[in-house]
């Protein structure tokens, strides 16, 4: 459910062009610090939950952030 959402906003906000797999990093995807800083300010206001910035790092998973906000129960906006 929130991979799918992250994929949405990864391609259409940030242009990540292909296919964007759960196991990628962030790096892997070429967002930049600044990049992640923003995401992590679009989660916060999207979905209402705190992602800190050792949880949004390069290294960090599509599917790890996924995890992070299942756990925090965040609901996808409709």
């Amino acid at each position: 459910m929130f991979v799918d959402y992250l994929r949405t906003i990864l391609s259409s906000v940030y242009n990540v062009d292909g296919v964007i797999e759960p196991t990628m990093s962030f790096e892997e995807l070429e967002l930049d610090s600044l990049s992640l800083a923003e995401l992590g300010a679009q989660l916060e206001d999207d979905l209402g939950v705190t992602v800190d910035e050792e949880n949004l790092t390069a290294a960090t998973t599509v599917a790890e952030i996924a995890e992070l906000l299942e756990a925090q129960g965040a609901v996808v906006p409709a």
